[in-house]
C-alpha cells in the first residue's frame, strides 16, 4: 500500500525532471533564434549607408524568393532601410542568405547599375536622388536548396 508520505519523493523527482526539460527547451529556443540571425552573411562594400543598403537588399531578395516579385511589384520594402526587422533571415525555405556588396563605376545618366546575377530584383536611390547618396541594384547571383546569394551593386550620385 502506498502512503501519502511515500509518494512525495516521487512527485519531487518528476517535478525536477519537468523543470530540467523546460530549461533545456528554453535554451534550444534561444539557440535557434540566434542561428536565424547567424544565417545572414555579408561581404564586400556597402557604402556609408551600409545598414540601409543591407536591409533593402534583404527585403527585396526575400520578396523575390518568397513571392516571385521584382521591380515595381515590390512595394513593401520602401521603409525597410530603417527597420531592424530586416537584419534577420526571412526566407521561407532556405537557411542561409548571403549578400555581397560591390561599388561600381559612376554612371553619368544617374541610372541604376546593371544587374550582376541572373535575376534583376530592384533598384533604389538610397536616401533620395541627391548628391552623395548611393544608387543600388539588387540582383540574385544563385538560388538553390537551402540558400540564396544576393548581389548589391552601387555607386554614389
Amino acid at each position: 500500500m502506498t502512503t501519502a508520505a511515500s509518494t512525495r519523493p516521487r512527485v519531487k523527482k518528476i517535478a525536477a525532471r519537468l523543470g530540467t526539460v523546460a530549461a533545456a527547451a528554453t535554451v534550444l529556443v534561444g539557440v535557434n533564434a540566434g542561428m536565424a540571425n547567424a544565417a545572414m552573411q555579408y561581404s564586400g562594400d556597402f557604402s556609408w549607408r551600409a545598414t540601409a543598403v543591407k536591409r533593402l537588399a534583404n527585403c527585396a531578395a526575400s520578396d523575390w524568393y518568397n513571392n516571385s516579385r521584382s521591380g515595381a511589384k515590390i512595394t513593401t520594402c520602401d521603409g525597410a532601410g530603417s527597420s531592424s526587422y530586416w537584419d534577420g533571415l526571412h526566407l521561407t525555405a532556405a537557411s542561409v542568405h548571403t549578400i555581397n556588396g560591390r561599388k561600381v563605376a559612376y554612371r553619368s545618366d544617374q541610372s541604376c547599375p546593371p544587374k550582376r546575377g541572373f535575376q534583376y530584383v530592384k533598384c533604389w536611390y538610397v536616401g533620395g536622388k541627391t548628391k552623395g547618396n548611393p544608387v543600388i541594384t539588387v540582383s540574385i547571383l544563385t538560388n538553390g536548396s537551402g540558400g540564396l546569394d544576393t548581389a548589391v551593386d552601387w555607386y554614389y550620385l
